[in-house]
């Protein structure tokens, strides 16, 4: 889990209830491991590869997350969190461009109707 400091990190103990093992980051070194989470999940994936790989969070780190996996053909899903303002699909607002839809026609899904959560080869982000 990846926090900005330590001010900002939620749901520790839950995590650790379910976790073999839980690593914590902060960007500032605060609290835990200093620097980005996505760091340490290459470290993690030096030593075994995961079954599967779930994130949500910032863009920025959902597009390394999404990059990191598929170049190591890591099954991966992520959970957009885009802003929702009639969360029916009708504002187009949560709209997100399929990865596979071709650049002169692009198609999109919506947030709020298809996600959050999507398999990150799915979606361009």
């Amino acid at each position: 889990m990846g926090f900005r400091n330590k001010d900002l990190i939620t749901l520790e103990k839950e995590f650790k209830e379910v976790s073999d093992e839980l690593i914590i980051t902060t960007d500032d070194g605060s609290y835990g491991i200093s620097g980005f989470a996505i760091n340490e999940l290459k470290k993690d994936c030096q030593q075994e590869t995961p079954d599967k790989i779930f994130a949500c969070g910032p863009l920025p780190m959902l597009k390394a997350v999404q990059a990191f996996a598929k170049e190591h053909n890591i099954p991966c899903e992520i959970s957009l969190e885009q802003k929702m303002a009639c969360g029916l699909g009708a504002c187009l607002g949560c709209a997100v461009k399929t990865a596979k839809s071709p650049n002169d026609a692009p198609e999109y899904w919506h947030v709020c109707k298809a996600g959050p959560v999507f398999n990150a080869t799915d979606v361009e982000i």
